[in-house]
């Protein structure tokens, strides 16, 4: 989306007569402002060069100060600075006066050299090209005294365009309203948020599509007991505008449960308790407690959300940090379409990143540490998410995926966890997704996971031992592939079948309640999972025997499968790994040790 030729001109006879004075007294002493504003502007976009070479001429016409001609990103950033920007308002937190960070972020979303490609300006920033230049005599120059179509850029500034496209020169915008997909939003609105502000009511105001950028600082949001954060619209992208030096830090007060918590915002009205209404982030009128199992109060019914009931659509939050909160640091439920970018979990304590029941979604470049209860990040009972590049450790799991389908990890870091990755077919949500398939592992570095298990001790997981690396238990069609796992005391990889380790527990299938879901014993074997090209090191050399019943499985290959079904090692194979030692259960149960099965 950019703003016209046309639409400029219209802005340039409004600032002639007389209009633009206040952007004038605004920039009155526009040549010593120059260096000011181009100062701003490379410590708001750090990763970008596209000021480096280009200096003055980012935004002018003139390689020096004073310069009063403009290209059209410097055209932009002088009518946001006066607020004149056709249809947008850039003062975002209404104090009257545009900040050039304000203004930088209110002309993100145009295309100011309107290049082929139609590359917005944060595109271009992205890839240090020149927003406010394109390719050959396609360039209009803003001045005061009018406009002049068809320049050349100026030499020697850096690539102008996205891979050399070329520009169109002069010739306007599409004009009209554009078509958008569904779950798509046109973004005509964006809000910053300043530190002393608050978050939540930006998002309460904001309309759907709406772009809210966080400046750098510490928040507190005591509003709502239980949330720190609440996101019912679709089309919202929160961005946390934190640089290496300083983060947007959301922080717990009054003892609140969870950071953010993004759900539709009714309830249906069969999970409606009875005599009462609640809505949807009232997450303490449903439940007893938001840890696991997440009791209900007696007057909630048991009801699994359908396909059919509500979603939310196209959610973004990048560049925050959520810290502190006891239970979730940041939860989805039905949410369709969702990028979390540069999110870091510090000590939430049950789950730090945690979409539920939710599909189509990246996670990257997030951190998640001290989630000492239960998992740093947890995809449950989703689909079609794409977790890549993420550091996850200092918590029980580090990487859990349960009951989902079409779920890859890929080039992250699991380390100092009790187990690095749980990839889990879980009998108590069985009802809310049977099934856990084509969950594939994909070089990730698994090292070093031997924290202390501080789950909750009557918990399944509390009674997982530590020292492990990847752990697959009752999941099928997957590959783990190309991963280095290192130093794991207990098992480097483990396939697991669910009902076996739990033989003798209160967990034992059959005796656990959980376990006789319609479907759940049929499908509790791992079957047809693919362990392809991992290097194993170093990985159960120290089972500790005295608090693992299960030291005898220790190994840097651990496969514990039993018939039935048939054959016992239900199409689970191995072929290319590094690796000093295997332990298969039916082997050692009929005393005849093989070699993993090979893939074929």
């Amino acid at each position: 989306m950019g703003t016209s030729v046309s639409g400029r001109l219209w802005t340039s006879c409004l600032l002639s007569a007389g209009v633009a004075l206040a952007v004038f007294l605004v920039d009155a002493t526009h040549a010593n402002a120059f260096r000011p504003a181009f100062n701003a502007w490379q410590a708001f976009y750090p990763d970008s060069t596209s000021g480096d070479t280009a200096d003055c001429q980012l935004c002018h016409l003139d390689p020096n100060p004073p310069g009063r001609a403009w290209n059209g990103y410097g055209w932009d950033f002088f009518l946001a600075r006066g607020n004149v920007l056709p249809g947008m308002d850039c003062d975002g937190d209404g104090s009257g006066v545009v900040s050039f960070e304000e203004a930088f972020i209110c002309i993100e979303g145009l295309d100011s050299d309107m290049d082929p490609g139609m590359f917005l300006n944060i595109e271009e920033i992205n890839l240090s090209t020149q927003p406010g230049w394109t390719n050959g005599p396609n360039n209009t120059i803003f001045t005061e005294a009018g406009d002049s179509p068809n320049q050349l850029p100026p030499n020697d500034i850096g690539p102008l365009d996205p891979g050399g496209a070329g520009g169109m020169g002069g010739t306007g915008g599409m004009g009209g309203d554009d078509m958008f997909p569904p779950g798509q939003f046109k973004r005509d609105t964006i809000v910053v948020v300043n530190p002393g502000q608050s978050i939540q009511e930006a998002i309460d105001r904001a309309q759907e599509g709406t772009r809210i950028y966080v400046l750098a600082g510490v928040y507190e949001e005591p509003n709502n007991p239980t949330n720190g954060l609440n996101i019912t619209k679709s089309g919202i992208h929160l961005i946390g505008q934190s640089n290496p030096q300083k983060r947007v830090i959301l922080k717990s007060t009054n003892g609140q449960r969870n950071g953010i918590v993004i759900v539709p915002p009714d309830v249906p009205a069969a999970a409606q308790p009875q005599g009462r209404e609640v809505e949807r982030t009232d997450c303490m009128g449903c439940h007893t407690d938001m840890g696991p199992p997440f009791p209900l109060h007696p007057d909630v019914p048991t009801v699994i959300l359908m396909d059919e009931d509500p979603w939310i659509y196209d959610i973004v939050i990048e560049g925050i940090t959520i810290e502190g909160f006891e239970n979730n640091g940041l939860f989805t439920e039905h949410v369709d379409g969702f990028v979390f970018d540069d999110v870091e979990s510090k000590n939430n304590r049950n789950y730090g990143i945690f979409p539920v029941l939710s599909k189509n979604g990246v996670i990257t470049n997030c951190r998640s540490t001290g989630s000492d209860k239960d998992s740093a990040l947890w995809v449950e009972t989703s689909e079609n998410v794409l977790v890549i590049g993420n550091v996850v450790e200092d918590s029980v799991n580090g990487i859990e995926v349960s009951n989902s389908d079409d779920i890859l990890v890929i080039d992250n870091e699991m380390r100092n966890n009790t187990i690095g990755a749980a990839i889990l077919l879980l009998p108590d949500i069985y009802p809310n997704r049977a099934g856990a398939k084509r969950i594939d592992l994909r070089n990730n570095w698994v090292h070093d996971n031997n924290r202390p298990n501080t789950a909750r001790p009557t918990s399944i997981l509390g009674s997982i031992p530590r020292g492990i690396g990847i752990l697959y238990v009752g999941v099928d069609e997957s590959a783990i592939s190309g991963n280095l796992v290192e130093n794991n005391n207990f098992t480097g990889i483990a396939v697991v079948d669910y009902c076996p380790p739990f033989e003798g527990t209160p967990f034992a299938c059959g005796v656990d309640p959980d376990t006789l879901t319609p479907g759940f014993l049929e499908d509790q074997a791992a079957e047809n999972n693919r362990v392809v090209g991992n290097i194993l090191v170093e990985n159960g050399t120290n089972p500790r025997p005295e608090e693992n019943p299960f030291a005898f499985a220790a190994a840097d290959l651990t496969l514990l499968t039993v018939p039935p079904p048939f054959p016992p090692d239900h199409g689970n194979c191995y072929l290319d790994n590094t690796f000093t030692t295997y332990f298969s259960l039916f082997d050692a149960l009929t005393g005849n040790p093989q070699p993993p099965p090979p893939c074929l």
